[in-house]
């Protein structure tokens, strides 16, 4: 299949080469008489591109050499976003062009942006890094984003979270385009065990307070300091003179959560910072931000970060076994 790997100015030249790499250790690993990727590296005018970091990445060709092609796969821009989005929706002609011939469109971390700038996810769903989920959302309101997924794939349209994510999207399409087979020899030759799903267990959580609503602020602050006692959101609500009903309304006007999943949220973050921290058990630690409960604080844990309390701690606490 014909591939074309779309550079851009200030796209991560990590990304770009893993692509390469991979999709160059498929094509080797294959056990058919021709290689199943024929890769095209090209950008908006065939001129090389200047990474992040100043690097030059070589482009062969410009798209408009390029009438057709069967995946498009765009490098993501982690810590250049904001340099490199006035100039995504000049990809949008091409973009569109390709998609409606049957091209999958496929994108790592951020460029996701590039296809939204492009008004391909209009309804669709689609992934992108964590934090940069509230941006996307301000700006792109028709797309259903999931960024607690690391992949999503709708109507040939296939995103990725998050730079590490990249070499799941990479076997995923090795997989999707060769063979399950070539996937796992690709991914037991580059030391990866499966392709991951979620990037929820990944996220750290940034309080919501630029919204210009004073007494909501006052709120949230109060909920920082007592988190971990026993609250009732309609108690909440009484302290600082809100009718229940107005109050939630209000606070999810302003925090884009409702009351109740704030605090279990601040609860839950307090929670990962002691299970990457300390050695308490369990049930200290479900005591310690507020819940009484452990079990049903594990399932809690577990259903909005997407892992068990005892494997969060395995995975990030440094020292641990």
């Amino acid at each position: 299949m014909h591939v074309t790997l779309l550079l851009a100015d200030h796209c991560s030249a990590a990304s770009a080469t893993l692509a390469l790499e991979v999709l160059s250790a498929a094509n080797l690993f294959a056990d058919s008489a021709s290689a199943p990727f024929e890769v095209v590296v090209a950008s908006l005018d065939g001129a090389d591109v200047s990474a992040w970091g100043g690097q030059a990445l070589r482009v062969q060709r410009s798209v408009a050499e390029i009438a057709r092609t069967d995946l498009v796969l765009i490098p993501g821009f982690l810590f250049t976003l904001k340099e490199a989005l006035p100039a995504f929706a000049r990809h949008g002609p091409w973009l569109r062009q390709q998609h409606a011939q049957g091209a999958v469109l496929a994108s790592m971390c951020t460029a996701t942006f590039l296809l939204a700038e492009a008004g391909l996810l209009k309804g669709a769903r689609a992934t992108t890094h964590w934090a940069f989920a509230e941006l996307f959302r301000r700006r792109y309101a028709g797309v259903e984003l999931d960024e607690g997924q690391l992949l999503c794939e709708d109507d040939r349209l296939i995103t990725s979270g998050g730079a590490s994510a990249a070499m799941d999207l990479l076997l995923h399409l090795v997989r999707r385009f060769a063979s399950l087979e070539l996937a796992q020899k690709c991914g037991k030759y580059l030391l990866i065990d499966k392709v991951r799903s979620e990037q929820s267990v990944y996220v750290m959580w940034s309080l919501p307070k630029s919204h210009g609503d004073g007494e909501i602020l006052r709120v949230q602050d109060w909920l920082e300091e007592h988190f971990d006692q026993p609250l009732l959101i309609d108690d909440t609500a009484r302290r600082f003179g809100f009718g229940v009903r107005n109050f939630k309304r209000r606070f999810k006007e302003a925090t884009g959560y409702t009351p109740l999943a704030y605090l279990q949220t601040l609860r839950l973050e307090k929670a990962k910072e002691l299970l990457e921290s300390t050695r308490m058990t369990l049930d200290s630690i479900t005591y310690k931000v507020g819940y009484e409960d452990s079990n049903s604080f594990r399932r809690l844990f577990q259903q909005r970060v997407g892992l068990l309390p005892a494997a969060y701690r395995k995975k990030f606490q440094a020292g641990a076994s």
